[in-house]
């Protein structure tokens, strides 16, 4: 388990229900992914493979959404747009990772199929599957805002009842969380703050190369390059895009610098309108398919840290830690190792650590630069206070074992 997901099972989806639709205490409750992470989870136990059935099944799902949303387009290359979805590393990840970002990914596509149908026929069942599907991106993560201006701005006239109807039906699914936690803690988050205007420009060129470094992981350059071709051959064509200047704009006023992962719906409609640039007849199928092996190689030969945080030898740590802590025993680990640990290792302290424990264990991530002098200056810790030994090096990390009263030493 990575450390949003862990997080996220600890602090609500492991709680009776009303404590996921009513507490609001970081952006990590994606709430209707932690509604159906809880009731997989009372079904089919604590098993991590449980607690990421809801995000597996969306991920499955964009797959046949996507073609879907390119035929409502009017699209060519339905077929290959959704070989690409199936087989883009990034969206992999996140179909086994246990947040909302592909439930999000499926209600951007269902909305963009119901915009289609509007905008060519005005039908009111449209409509209606707009504002409910819209509603229930804002209900999974808030930043469906970006997607939903966007097609808004691309029906324009057309979307007005549908908007609206999205907005109030989301509201009515916000009114726990606005009452128990309050409208601030939905409107700001704590890890994306708005940058000064300097700032924010001199960051944007490495902003943008980071979030093509994280949604093309894993897909070699050549068809980059082809997708980038397609999409600028077919973006004229396709109106949609017209409703993302709008959202350029509401970032550049937000001064906000949003997580990569934030544009995932996004990649799945570029995929959707490269695909349709290129004249497939009869090859698609052979085309698409071809896609989806050079993908799927490529996808298990690159390694890739977790975007949302993990400590890639939790189990293993966990093992040693079940075999040599006991209780009044701490584990001091900074974020994002702490969530992992936690999950995993219900004996002993780790998050809120009493740091005043005679025996202290420190874990060092190396992935994320939390080294054994990092961690312990985090927690104010003096190191010539104690006996210093290195339990187990994994390679990525490392297990310490901290003795106070003892005399001082060198890590082992």
């Amino acid at each position: 388990m990575g450390s949003d997901e862990s997080a996220t099972f600890l602090y609500y989806a492991s709680h009776p229900l009303p404590v996921a639709v009513s507490i609001y205490g970081s952006p990590n409750n994606h709430i209707l992914h932690t509604v159906l992470m809880h009731l997989s989870y009372l079904i089919f136990g604590v098993s991590e493979w449980a607690l990421r059935m809801p995000a597996f099944l969306a991920g499955v799902a964009i797959v046949p959404l996507t073609y879907v949303a390119a035929r409502s387009l009017g699209n060519r290359g339905a077929l290959l747009a959704a070989a690409l979805s199936a087989s883009a590393p990034v969206l992999i990840d996140y179909s086994t990772d246990a947040r909302g970002y592909t439930l999000l990914c499926c209600f951007v596509l269902i909305c963009t199929a119901a915009m289609a149908e509007i905008i060519r026929s005005g039908s009111r069942i449209a409509v209606r599957i707009f504002a409910i599907s819209a509603a229930l991106g804002f209900y999974t993560v808030p930043v469906m805002l970006y997607p939903f201006v966007m097609l808004v701005v691309w029906g324009r006239k057309k979307a007005l009842a549908g908007a609206i109807a999205a907005v109030l039906i989301a509201v009515a699914l916000f009114v726990p969380v606005l009452l128990i936690s309050g409208i601030s803690s939905v409107m700001s988050n704590a890890y994306v703050r708005p940058l000064p205007i300097a700032e924010f420009i001199r960051s944007a060129l490495p902003y943008l190369a980071t979030v093509r470094a994280q949604l093309f992981v894993g897909i070699p350059a050549i068809v980059q390059i082809l997708l980038a071709i397609g999409f600028v051959v077919a973006v004229r064509r396709q109106p949609m895009w017209i409703g993302f200047i709008p959202v350029i704009v509401l970032i550049g006023l937000q001064r906000v610098l949003p997580f990569p992962r934030v544009w995932l719906p996004f990649l799945v409609l570029l995929f959707i309108t490269a695909a349709a640039a290129w004249p497939w007849d009869r090859s698609e199928p052979a085309v698409a398919g071809a896609v989806v092996i050079a993908l799927a190689f490529t996808g298990f030969t690159t390694e890739r840290v977790r975007e949302t945080g993990e400590l890639r030898a939790v189990r293993e740590i966990t093992r040693e830690l079940n075999m040599r802590a006991q209780k009044g025993d701490a584990v001091l680990a900074t974020s994002p190792s702490e969530m992992p640990i936690a999950f995993y290792c219900r004996r002993v302290e780790v998050l809120n650590p009493d740091v005043s424990r005679p025996r202290l264990f420190v874990i060092e991530n190396r992935d994320y630069g939390q080294t054994l002098p990092r961690t312990l200056a985090f927690f104010k810790i003096d190191p010539t206070r104690y006996a210093i030994r290195r339990v187990r090096d994994f390679g990525s990390s490392a297990l310490y074992e901290l003795r106070r009263g003892e005399r001082a030493s060198r890590p082992q």
